[in-house]
């Protein structure tokens, strides 16, 4: 009986936290400030928004207008909106010292812009949408994820600790990340993805690709390529490039293993050189690695068609294996 009892008098206590925290968000969410605001601009508008925390959707609209609408963070002091001579700026206005950065608490915010527009976001503890953007757009967040979507012109994503998710971009093309990882596909003109502690998957139409990744790995394909450089530290790099006859690439690693493939008919003339007695497999042609007379290491030199391009591979604590498509 005195067990009924206590699990009883348990059983009302749990149900009186549940309530307790059940009111916390109700109270929460009543905090929050409701925004609904729309503004004409120009059509190619300079806009810049800063939303220390929460969730942010950035899209093209259909017209010259700046709509924002949604949520406030339930810390806000309110906001800020000024527009006028082609610039437009918005703010949610923060007081200087926060406790608690739960994403949950922060913004949920909608941005509407022309799809001419040039954006600039910046956050902290912020997850950003947008989608849409064809004259610019730069977004940095520190602890958040970035999903991009047919953006154009000079594109740059920045976050410290979150994936970057990204479709469809076109121009000068940035994708930066320290603590996770980058997932890009039909990205075209000038890609530059780096990584630390984080893998890469690409699948691009950039002419000019640059990668960098610390402790990971980088799975891409690259259609059209014509200029490749790529480095690795800790990790493999598995590179297809594919319908460019006559690439320049270069590409170093250390303690990883680099396995590009290239077109079986590729004009180009090869460098590839490892260290610590690490191998060279040759998929291109007969020509086979030499060790030097002193020291470790092997060295493979050798050239295909005219030798209009170029291919310089080195590792140092790793293997190189060029091949076929």
């Amino acid at each position: 009986m005195k067990a009924i009892i206590n699990l009883t008098a348990a059983l009302l206590m749990l149900a009186s936290v549940m309530l307790m925290l059940l009111a916390q968000d109700v109270l929460a969410a009543q905090d929050q400030q409701a925004i609904d605001e729309t503004r004409q601009v120009s059509v190619n508008e300079k806009i810049t928004i800063e939303a220390m925390r929460g969730e942010v959707r950035i899209r093209a609209g259909a017209d010259n207008t700046f709509v924002v609408k949604g949520l406030l963070d339930e810390l806000a002091e309110g906001f800020e909106l000024e527009s006028a001579n082609g610039f437009t700026r918005f703010v949610v206005l923060m007081p200087r010292s926060v406790r608690g950065w739960r994403n949950e608490d922060g913004n949920d915010l909608e941005f509407i812009v022309p799809a001419n527009s040039d954006i600039e976001f910046s956050g902290v503890n912020a997850e950003v949408q947008i989608a849409g953007i064809l004259g610019g757009a730069k977004v940095t967040t520190v602890n958040g994820e970035i999903d991009a979507a047919d953006l154009g012109g000079v594109v740059e994503l920045k976050t410290v600790n979150g994936p970057i998710n990204s479709s469809n971009l076109r121009g000068r093309v940035s994708l930066q990340t320290v603590n996770g990882e980058i997932s890009d596909s039909g990205s075209a003109g000038r890609l530059n993805a780096s990584t630390v502690n984080g893998s890469m998957e690409i699948d691009s139409a950039a002419e000019e690709v640059r990668m960098s990744m610390v402790n990971g790995e980088v799975d891409a394909t690259l259609n059209g390529a014509q200029l490749l450089e790529f480095d690795g530290i800790n990790g493999q790099l598995a590179i297809r490039v594919l319908n460019s006859m006559s690439p320049r690439i270069n590409g170093s690693s250390v303690s990883g293993q680099i396995e590009l493939r290239l077109d079986r008919d590729i004009d180009a003339r090869f460098n590839l050189r490892t260290s610590v007695g690490s191998r060279i497999d040759n998929g291109i042609s007969n020509d086979q690695a030499v060790r030097p007379q002193y020291g470790p290491g092997r060295s493979l030199q050798f050239t295909t068609g005219q030798g209009n391009g170029s291919v310089e591979l080195t590792t140092v604590s790793g293997a190189i294996e060029v091949r076929g498509n």
